[in-house]
């Protein structure tokens, strides 16, 4: 726990090496992830075509101390309903494996007990996320990585800070979809514009979290909260209507881990997408309202200094990566 490239390598190296493979994860449901750990080696051995790999997820409470009367017992006979019959392969990158083979008349095939292939283990991972971050599972990745919004009005330096946690931190800085679209489509903001740009945000923010991996961080120049922010603001929801619910729900269901508002307190600079003539459409204060509204996790960035920008996002950015890595620091009491 979690699962690492790793374990995917030991499923693999096993499917080499007989017709039929059968995973048996076992989670207690006291652990983190119990039911998204089977989700992402699902997933993952879907995606390498590991048609040959069946995978039993066993998530009842069993005991976990080798030493305990009866303990590999209960294992012999567990392994027996899982399907395992004498001259079967017990695969494993454990010395454990050695054991569980004798006691139900396998052979034991290890693999890279050593780990001089992939020295990749779960309990450095569990201690240090962000450090061993590459090591996890894609697949699982998801559930790891810390996504932050810069947020707020037009013009108040989202585009640079973004770029440039982005390249503090080295995680991914994500564009907003809205400005390319409108550069490359038609320059006018109707329905079918927003909706559009409410298509291509979610895509790109879904592609974000699923399909660009090794990264802990992704920074999001605005998100579909600002797509929302804008449909809502007075002068133009005259024109477009009400702001569609399924816009709200699919902003919601991506909601980052945290949103940083830039203030209104740098020189305004006009644009060709900026509406507002020589002004900002809206306040500091709506877009402050738009996270109160939404229940957004959100800090406000006081200071026009570049760097004092910098210094303050990262201090929140951190805080908020050692809450959603947590979840990761279970301690197995060396078992």
């Amino acid at each position: 726990m979690p699962p690492t490239l790793g374990h995917l390598q030991l499923i693999q190296f096993a499917s080499e090496l007989a017709d039929q493979v059968v995973v048996v994860l076992n989670t207690q449901p006291h652990e983190p992830f119990p039911q998204e750990r089977a989700d992402a080696l699902k997933m993952a051995i879907k995606n390498h075509q590991l048609d040959t790999v069946t995978l039993i997820h066993y998530d009842k409470p069993i005991e976990q101390d080798p030493s305990t009367p009866g303990f590999w017992e209960m294992w012999k006979q567990l392994m027996y309903e899982f399907g395992v019959r004498k001259n079967d392969y017990i695969v494993a990158s454990e010395k454990y494996g050695k054991k569980l083979a004798e006691v139900t008349g396998a052979t034991f095939y290890p693999y890279d007990i050593d780990r001089s292939i992939n020295d990749a283990k779960a309990t450095p991972v569990r201690a240090n996320v962000a450090e061993n971050f590459a090591d996890i599972l894609p697949e699982f990745q998801t559930n790891l990585k810390v996504t932050v919004t810069i947020f707020g009005a037009e013009s108040t330096g989202k585009t640079t800070l973004s770029k440039q946690l982005a390249e503090r931190l080295g995680g991914y800085c994500i564009f907003e979809y809205a400005r390319p679209y409108l550069e490359n489509t038609v320059n006018e903001i109707t329905v079918d514009s927003m909706t559009a740009i409410w298509r291509g945000q979610k895509a790109l923010q879904q592609h974000a979290l699923k399909n660009l991996p090794h990264k802990p961080f992704v920074l999001q120049d605005t998100d579909l909260f600002s797509t929302v922010g804008y449909w809502q603001q007075k002068h133009w929801q005259k024109k477009l209507g009400t702001c569609p619910q399924q816009l709200i729900d699919d902003a919601r269901r991506l909601i980052s881990d945290l949103y940083i508002v830039t203030k209104s307190n740098i020189p305004f600079e006009q644009d060709p997408l900026r509406y507002g003539g020589n002004v900002r459409e809206a306040s500091d204060e709506y877009w402050m309202r738009v996270c109160r509204q939404q229940q957004l996790p959100f800090i406000v960035l006081d200071s026009s200094d570049p760097e004092k920008r910098i210094q303050q996002a990262m201090l929140h950015i951190n805080r908020a990566a050692r809450k959603k890595f947590r979840r990761m620091s279970y301690d197995r009491g060396g078992l």
